[in-house]
Parts: C-alpha cells; sequence; structure tokens
C-alpha cells in the first residue's frame, strides 16, 4: 500500500504554493498526503478533484467550504 497520496505530484499545496510557510506545508503533508488513503481521502482538495478532475489552488486540504460549494466556484469560474 502505498502512504502517499496519488494526487501529490499534481497538488500545489504538495509542491509548495505555501512557501511562505514551510511549517503549514509539513502539517498538511503529515496530516494529510503522507498518512495513508485514510487520511488522504479526508482532505478537500482530493475529494473535489475525483469529483471535478482538479481543484483550485486556493483549496486548503482542511477548507470549511463544502465539496457542493467548492464546486459551485468552480463552475461560476467556467461561466465567468
Amino acid at each position: 500500500m502505498n502512504d502517499i497520496c496519488e494526487r501529490s505530484v499534481k497538488c500545489p499545496i504538495y509542491s509548495g504554493i505555501l512557501k511562505s510557510n514551510e511549517m503549514m506545508i509539513n502539517t498538511y503533508k503529515q496530516l494529510y498526503c503522507n498518512a495513508g488513503a485514510a487520511n488522504y481521502n479526508k482532505c478537500k482538495r482530493f475529494q473535489v478533484a475525483k469529483v471535478a478532475g482538479s481543484c483550485p489552488p486556493h483549496i486548503l486540504p482542511n477548507s470549511q467550504l463544502s465539496i457542493g460549494d467548492i464546486l459551485k466556484q468552480i463552475d461560476l469560474q467556467k461561466i465567468a
């Protein structure tokens, strides 16, 4: 079993979009990305990407937005 999220290669959080806050990046990696399927399946970015194919870069793994709200944002961006 692979303990690292299958989407980590394409994930801007995993690859360092938050370079200014290395502690936050490492915490997200520890709690979600590198913690096995049970934990990366809890990541909002992972959940949205499974449904929509991708996730907006500003969404964090522990976002308080529902999956539905994030998907609505994506749909609105496509319309605009």
